[in-house]
């Protein structure tokens, strides 16, 4: 989608009109949004969210962070899958950057273009509301994405709303005529301006219907029993409604911290379709950010909704307190067993074991003078 775009130039937002090209018709050309992977057991995708370079951002101390992260998720993989084992996709889920220039989105790309050949993984990226935010033009930005070597992305110049609309297969070969295991459906869930004519100042936004039937099409495509992952960057109106639901005493499985809100999605008129049809729909589980000082997990009626942990120290993230009486936080300490103080930071790991089986972890790492804090806890 390249309708309008909104260019950030300090002091001033400025409204610009993109260039068009030819317009395509999602509907007719689903397989234009489809990379193909290959499948294998024990898949692991790292989900690393709200890296948020921006024009004071130390580079530098980011990519030395950034590192530890992705060094320590690869040792722990070989430890428990065997030598070969590996990181074999990074999924990136928003807010990369915030008011950055393009010197920050060149280093971003070229930091995990060097980490793809170091550690054999491909990466994808999923358009933030902050991402929007920026000292280029938001196309310049997608051009990035596109034309490395490592990244998966994919934005044709279509009629669905938002950017990073697209799915990867893993299928049996590799290839996208092969057998598909495990779908990943990767979604733009809005900005804090839209980029099309309706609604242009939103504080934010929602997985829309058009995306939810385009979505629904691609799964068709591939068969209905195959198992699906979503990844987008704002949680959805069904976080709130299960967050409620817990507190109101319902037996859902949850886990890890919640300590902010959502976002401001409480509005019926904004709620998405996405997770409700996505039951019907063989979805196993949906992964976001945005909320930094959120990693909470719930199985919310038979689908797993997470915030990923947010991904270095960069503009804000929980300090917590094990001494604490705010009954969140206790909650959060009791779930995941650390009876220390820690920063909510990190990544989080699933782990598709087989073709319908997988897992979650959580890893929390603290940069510390003399020997960094490493955690890793299990969903």
């Amino acid at each position: 989608m390249k309708k309008k775009t909104l260019t950030a130039v300090l002091p001033l937002l400025t409204l610009a009109l993109s260039s068009c090209g030819t317009t395509i018709q999602y509907n007719e050309h689903l397989d234009e949004y489809v990379y193909a992977m290959k499948f294998h057991e024990n898949f692991n995708v790292l989900q690393l969210t709200d890296i948020h370079w921006s024009y004071d951002s130390s580079t530098c101390a980011s990519k030395i962070y950034l590192e530890k992260v992705i060094k320590e998720s690869d040792s722990h993989i070989k430890k428990a899958q065997g030598a070969s084992a590996k990181i074999d996709l990074i999924e990136i889920t928003g807010d990369q950057f915030m008011l950055a220039n393009a010197y920050h989105v060149e280093t971003f790309m070229k930091f995990f273009e060097e980490q793809a050949e170091k550690y054999g993984f491909m990466y994808t990226v999923i358009w933030g509301n902050h991402d929007r935010h920026g000292l280029y033009n938001p196309n310049w930005l997608s051009d990035q994405f596109k034309k490395a070597t490592h990244c998966i992305y994919i934005e044709p110049e279509d009629d669905l709303y938002g950017r990073s609309n697209f799915v990867i297969n893993l299928t049996d070969s590799g290839a996208k005529n092969g057998t598909t295991k495990w779908q990943l459906a990767n979604l733009d869930s809005g900005a804090s301006f839209s980029e099309t004519a309706v609604s242009p100042f939103r504080d934010y936004d929602y997985i829309r219907d058009d995306q939810v039937d385009w979505w629904l099409k691609e799964h068709a495509k591939v068969g209905e029993d195959v198992p699906t992952i979503a990844y987008y960057h704002i949680p959805q109106d069904d976080n709130g409604k299960a967050w409620d639901a817990v507190q109101a005493g319902a037996n859902y499985k949850n886990k890890f911290f919640k300590l902010e809100g959502f976002a401001d999605n409480g509005n019926e008129q904004y709620a998405s379709k996405f997770i409700k049809e996505g039951r019907n729909h063989n979805l196993k589980a949906a992964f976001m950010g945005h909320a930094h000082n959120v990693d909470w997990t719930v199985d919310y009626d038979g689908v797993v909704l997470g915030l990923g942990v947010k991904t270095g120290t960069e503009l804000y993230f929980a300090h917590i307190d094990p001494n604490s009486n705010d009954p969140a936080m206790k909650s959060g300490l009791a779930s995941v067993d650390i009876n220390e103080p820690f920063d909510l930071i990190g990544a989080s790991l699933v782990t598709l074991r087989n073709e319908t089986e997988w897992d979650l972890e959580h890893l929390y790492l603290n940069e510390k003078p003399t020997s960094d804090w490493v955690k890793w806890v299990r969903w």
